[in-house]
């Protein structure tokens, strides 16, 4: 599979992961308001929730996780 890098990411994201139903997870990079935070795309999850789940305290560890079993479908344009 060949990623696709025509794109260029916003600033401050730090990695995206691709989940199971093809959406992302994106690693937002630090700023003076928030901390370092994951972002589903697919089901708007994110480490930060109150009920995020395991690993929710390591943004990368749970954005990699998350991405694994996620299956919400990309939102249709």
């Amino acid at each position: 599979m060949t990623a696709n890098t025509t794109d260029d990411w916003p600033e401050g994201v730090m990695a995206c992961y691709v989940t199971v139903g093809g959406t992302t997870v994106t690693l937002w990079d630090a700023d003076e308001w928030q901390p370092i935070r994951a972002i589903c795309s697919g089901c708007s999850t994110s480490n930060l929730d109150g009920n995020a789940g395991p690993n929710s305290s390591d943004p990368a560890r749970w954005a990699q996780s998350h991405a694994g079993y996620c299956r919400a479908l990309p939102k249709p344009n």
